[in-house]
């Protein structure tokens, strides 16, 4: 279906999307960095939530198949940032999982899933909701979490915010 935008705080929409998967994972420690702004977008809160959740509960699989593969000795930790970047919202989900396979770029393909039980639609899907908003979802190698420690999967929203919202009038932007 076509997104029905309306002006949402995108500061918002995060802020609901971690504190329902950080219920449902109790045993992952959450980490956010929120802007206090709104950061207002023309949105579908709905696709937006959908897409959110979906990137934050991937994170969480992803550290349920690093303590599978490899034991539990670290924290499992999901790091969560939004914030305005040059003019943009800028969503950061990041993980201590397993990481990103070599072959990444196969990972927005239908049907491809790394995982046991996936389907492999869930990354599709998010990244056609954020591309018809028309932002961009990359997936990268996490920062460490601490010095020397693995590097998990890093997911990157990056949408437009609107300018009339920040007093400038829409006709006035340039294209």
């Amino acid at each position: 279906p076509e997104p029905e935008r309306r002006q949402e705080s995108l500061s918002q929409l995060v802020r609901e999307a971690a504190m329902l998967q950080e219920a449902g994972q109790p045993e992952v420690r959450f980490e956010t960095d929120l802007s206090t702004e709104a950061m207002v977008a023309d949105v579908d809160a709905t696709m937006i939530s959908q897409a959110l959740t979906n990137l934050i509960k991937n994170a969480g699989e992803a550290i349920e198949t690093r303590q599978e593969k490899l034991g539990r000795e670290f924290t499992p930790t999901i790091r969560i940032y939004c914030g305005e970047e040059d003019g943009a919202a800028v969503i950061r989900i990041a993980d201590n999982g397993i990481g990103l396979p070599e072959d990444r770029s196969r990972l927005f393909e239908p049907y491809v899933t790394t995982r046991d039980k996936g389907t492999g639609l869930g990354l599709p899907i998010v990244k056609k909701i954020i591309e018809e908003h028309g932002g961009t979802l990359s997936l990268e190698d996490a920062p460490e979490f601490e010095p020397g420690a693995h590097r998990g999967a890093m997911a990157v929203v990056t949408l437009d915010l609107r300018r009339e919202a920040q007093g400038e009038p829409l006709e006035q932007q340039a294209v």
